[in-house]
């Protein structure tokens, strides 16, 4: 009978396997390179890809970091400032008052963005007849078909403070006292564009919910109805626990949205009346294509790219599904 080395018998029993060699690495990089000399033409076919990516995509970004360290203007060489362009912007006037606007949206568009669509979606998954979630699943994508400017556009008409339904409205109700210039005034121009797209019923966020949700057995359900576990018990104990990934995609989606678009202040105050309604990204935009200073946008686009990481970074951390919390 063979007898197993004494050092092997240890290893066995105290549970612990050894450690298998590691090649050369002259050797590594041989076999590295067979496996892309086999599959050259897939390589060769992905290259132009790879290069148009690099040359389009993420040049220009990385580009604009860069430059955002410059005093950068059109047909004017680029000159190192330094932190300059960053002092400039943290001593404006208006800034405060654009990061406290961008901090209202950003929780604004987490309560759009991940609690109406889970509600949504509770409503439709426990209809009972099929045909009749289907149908409710159909209204829901059916705006998705409208594009985004054109719903604003629509907004800004029901808006008017002279010819818009939503004042006539007021009026009709005997609530006349109520109707105002909406977008006009300071105290409710930025509310006004938050309720754009009421009732905020985003149809991606509800079908991202209605698929986690389909994925929780049927068995889960009832275990849990034999426990008692029903209604709003259950959506807090069993359903939200169990769709924390869709919870977590759809937060950093509408953190990363609130913090980097402007174009709804854009269309409907461009940033007032006054700065009432400025934000950062529309700061940007104005600084790049108006007053041509593209060093000075890129900054705040660099500070912005900060911002929405480190929120993001933040969300990853805070939220863990139950399923990666297990294989911890």
């Amino acid at each position: 009978m063979a007898t197993v080395p004494r050092t092997e018998q240890a290893a066995a029993q105290s549970g612990v396997l050894p450690k298998t060699p590691r090649p050369p690495l002259g050797k590594a990089r041989v076999s590295a390179w067979r496996s892309v000399r086999k599959s050259w033409q897939a390589y060769a076919l992905l290259s132009p890809i790879f290069v148009l990516l690099i040359v389009f995509v993420y040049y220009p970004p990385i580009l604009g970091l860069v430059r955002a360290f410059y005093r950068w203007r059109p047909g004017i060489p680029a000159t190192f400032i330094g932190l300059e362009n960053f002092t400039s912007y943290f001593s404006y006037a208006v800034t405060p008052q654009e990061l406290l606007n961008i901090t209202k949206l950003m929780f604004f568009g987490l309560f759009v963005g991940v609690v109406v669509p889970f509600v949504m979606a509770e409503l439709i998954f426990f209809v009972h007849s099929q045909a009749t979630k289907e149908f409710y699943r159909l209204l829901v994508i059916i705006p998705m078909l409208v594009p985004g400017i054109v719903t604003i556009l629509l907004w800004q008409k029901m808006y008017d403070p002279n010819l818009g339904p939503i004042n006539d409205l007021l009026r009709g109700l005997g609530l006349g006292w109520l109707a105002r210039n909406w977008l006009g005034e300071p105290a409710t121009a930025l509310y006004a564009i938050m309720f754009v797209g009421f009732p905020w019923v985003w149809g991606v966020g509800t079908l991202i919910y209605l698929g986690g949700l389909g994925q929780i057995s049927s068995s889960v359900y009832e275990a849990a109805a034999l426990d008692g576990c029903t209604g709003i018990g259950r959506v807090f104990r069993i359903d939200l626990p169990l769709v924390l990934g869709q919870v977590r995609l759809l937060a950093i989606l509408a953190v990363i949205g609130a913090i980097t678009s402007f174009q709804d202040v854009l269309v409907l105050t461009n940033g007032g009346p006054g700065f009432a309604t400025m934000v950062p990204g529309l700061s940007m935009y104005h600084s790049a294509f108006r007053g041509q200073q593209f060093g000075y946008s890129s900054a705040i686009g660099l500070m912005l790219f900060i911002v929405a990481m480190s929120g993001t970074l933040l969300i990853n951390r805070s939220i863990r599904p139950t399923n990666e919390e297990v294989t911890r």
